[in-house]
């Protein structure tokens, strides 16, 4: 009986085994003969995917990139340095520093002498030349105050802007609407980019799903023959979705080379100043986002493969 169950078990495995190597080679080895033959049609689909691919892998690095700057500028402007009188008095001092420091709107205290206000000053652009251009040490001592929420910078602000101990001609490095003007160049550098990637991606897309309908022309024969013995709608449009899917997959590759060799070519040629420009961007961020190219390649050409059909299998 056992022998019985093993000849009845094993031309069904091979059966099955068939069927399936049969399916892939119609569906993804003739696909494949299609889209060699038919590389002349599909070159400008190919090459404006590749176009909006890299422009894709670009600004989304950009974005990133922003979005990091952002939380950078945002923790910075929530940083308010009072900046303290030179003849103030170390108990008035030690006064407003525990004011603020019980203060619920506020996360931390740091008390910085000029000493160090000098050294910090010495990290900034511009700061040295003044700094050496004096006799003396030009920089005041200051209260850093790290405040919980950027919406109550002002409120401290106006609490210690008349306090005795507070220098009165410059009395704190709050600068209203520095922070919203920030958001504002950021958010329309977001709309001009999804903008420009929205025209591109309408163009790819188009001119993708106009090479699978000369496809379909070519081969209408060939089409209505499967349609009139009986094959299912899945075999008839299969091996058009992985020809857009090939389109898709070949130029997101391409595109992700280029994001990845762009980005790696930028960090290394300014890695002293692209973290300053491009916070959090590195090699690693660089390879994820080539990957996540090819992804959106295969999708863009398998998605642009299945709205032609739609449109045009019927005609």
């Amino acid at each position: 009986m056992a022998g019985v169950v093993v000849k009845g078990r094993f031309p069904r495995r091979r059966i099955v085994q068939t069927v399936a190597a049969n399916l892939v080679h119609y569906l993804f080895g003739g696909a494949a003969r299609n889209w060699a033959r038919n590389i002349g049609g599909i070159a400008p689909a190919l090459g404006s995917m590749t176009l909006l691919l890299v422009m894709s892998g670009l600004v989304g690095l950009t974005g990133f990139a922003l979005h990091n700057l952002e939380q950078v500028e945002a923790g910075q402007a929530s940083l308010v340095h009072v900046y303290l009188r030179d003849d103030a008095a170390d108990a008035d001092v030690v006064l407003l520093f525990h004011r603020l420091s019980r203060d619920p709107r506020v996360a931390g205290v740091t008390y910085v002498d000029k000493a160090a206000a000098l050294h910090r000053a010495q990290t900034i652009p511009g700061l040295p030349q003044l700094a050496d251009a004096s006799e003396s040490n030009p920089f005041p001592a200051s209260l850093d105050v790290q405040v919980k929420n950027l919406d109550d910078v002002s409120a401290i602000d106006a609490l210690v802007r008349y306090d005795i101990t507070v220098d009165p001609a410059y009395p704190t490095s709050y600068d209203k609407g520095a922070y919203q003007r920030i958001q504002t160049v950021l958010f329309g550098a977001a709309v001009a980019g999804v903008a420009f990637l929205s025209l591109l991606g309408f163009v790819a897309v188009t001119v993708t799903m106009n090479s699978i309908k000369i496809a379909i022309h070519a081969r209408r024969d060939e089409i209505t023959v499967m349609q009139l013995v009986g094959a299912p709608r899945w075999m008839v449009r299969g091996p058009f979705v992985v020809e857009g899917a090939i389109t898709g997959a070949l130029a997101g590759v391409v595109a992700g080379l280029v994001t990845f060799a762009l980005t790696v070519a930028g960090i290394e040629a300014a890695s002293q100043t692209f973290g300053q420009f491009a916070p959090g961007v590195t090699v690693a961020v660089a390879g994820v986002a080539a990957a996540m190219v090819v992804l959106v390649g295969l999708a863009l050409g398998s998605g642009s493969s299945l709205i032609s059909l739609r449109r045009h299998m019927e005609t």
